[in-house]
């Protein structure tokens, strides 16, 4: 991940063996200072000592570009905060609410949680997810079928996605989302549609596409109420060169996917992505509650309910609708 070390200090590289096939995972003793983009409100917390320019692992494993400075993120962030509808007498929007909640609602939520705080889950824990490996090839049949024109940028259909989704080549075809099903996309691809029915928790599900040379900043997602499965199903023939890094204390988790393989992670740990091919990457994306005993449960519910209710889905789904309507 970038900024990872100083300029006078080279980290401790070890490699580890991964969940499903070897991932890198580089562990460092030096000091992180990089941006970090928060993914649920596109708003920034920059961290110390940030450099301009691009930073590098010092064993020249990688090259790693930086994402964009703090003061753009608090413009960002204003613009944000100043949109859609407010509650009466709080003059916020359920967005920003429950926002300055999470980090309460996080705190219960793991005190109820069945899975370990970890980035990357034992993927044991889920038993559907071998249906959906059996099945990859079949649900990639699918996805490769839509054009990928046809499949819109996310910046371009959710504006509170639009700093970590500047870069238009990375793009979304929607299946399900918080209780909503997109009919027209589900009727493209109807066996995946099928068995995503069958995911317990199920928050949102969607065909994810980095075209070649495609960019995701480092970010961090909504809350740790949610867990993020991978299934890949088109890969670059350079795959480790299409990658994902994610960080856990002083350990970056290099993760290239690999066709017909999947993994689980919690993308509230700092998070970047890469596609330095000449080739696009399909996964299908999905989203589930974390497993929780009852209160975290419910404290998860209240939440997604809010969620579904904010601009921030309700822009989404306006713009599927109306595409869908054309």
């Amino acid at each position: 991940m970038d900024g990872i070390g100083s300029p006078h200090e080279t980290p401790v590289i070890s490699i580890s063996r991964p969940i499903w096939s070897p991932p890198l995972i580089i562990s460092s003793t030096g000091p992180k200072s990089s941006p970090v983009v928060n993914e649920g409100s596109a708003d920034s917390r920059v961290e110390p000592d940030i450099d301009e320019g691009t930073s590098r692992l010092h064993s020249g494993i990688h090259s790693l570009p930086r994402c964009s400075e703090g003061n753009i993120g608090l413009k960002w962030n204003d613009k944000v905060n100043a949109r859609g509808w407010k509650v009466p007498f709080i003059g916020k929007s359920l967005f920003q609410i429950g926002k300055e909640l999470r980090p309460r609602i996080d705190a219960v939520i793991m005190r109820n949680s069945l899975v370990p705080d970890r980035a990357l889950i034992d993927k044991s824990h889920f038993p559907w997810v071998s249906a959906l490996e059996r099945q990859w090839q079949d649900i990639r049949d699918e996805a490769v079928r839509i054009r990928t024109v046809d499949i819109p940028s996310l910046g371009d259909i959710s504006f509170d996605h639009g700093r970590i989704a500047a870069d238009r080549r990375w793009r979304t075809l929607f299946l399900k989302g918080y209780g909503y099903q997109m009919e027209g996309n589900c009727a493209l691809a109807p066996i995946t549609a099928a068995l995503i029915e069958k995911v317990p928790g199920l928050v949102t599900a969607n065909f994810s596409v980095m075209e070649a040379g495609g960019h995701i900043p480092r970010h961090w997602g909504m809350t740790k109420g949610m867990l993020t499965y991978h299934l890949a199903l088109k890969v670059p023939r350079e795959r480790e060169k299409c990658r994902m890094h994610i960080e856990e204390g002083e350990t970056v988790h290099v993760m290239p996917w690999e066709e017909g393989h999947s993994f689980i992670f919690d993308d509230m740990f700092n998070h970047e992505v890469w596609n330095e091919t000449d080739e696009d990457r399909y996964i299908l994306l999905i989203q589930i509650k974390r497993p929780c005993r009852f209160l975290g449960n419910l404290i998860q519910d209240i939440f997604l309910w809010g969620v579904r209710h904010s601009r921030f889905v309700q822009d989404i789904k306006r713009h599927i609708d109306r595409e869908s309507r054309k």
